[in-house]
């Protein structure tokens, strides 16, 4: 589980990932997934310190919600 921090959101990349939906919320792999529809445009989250330092294995958060 990813702590839900202004020290780890100031790390997410969700901001310049192609895929994200238009709301300005990310940090979904703490946050949890988006209301909106997601068009997969490639992920980022494997390029992301948080998801490194947290051993996390999945990618599109911003679909299938926070990592558990």
């Amino acid at each position: 589980m990813v702590p839900d921090t202004p020290e780890e959101a100031a790390r997410c990349v969700c901001g310049r990932c192609p895929s994200k939906p238009e709301e300005m919320k990310g940090f979904y792999c703490a946050r949890g997934q988006s209301g909106r529809v997601v068009m997969k445009r490639g992920c980022i989250c494997g390029e992301c310190d948080v998801q490194i330092d947290y051993d996390l294995m999945t990618e599109y958060y911003c679909e299938v919600g926070a990592a558990v």
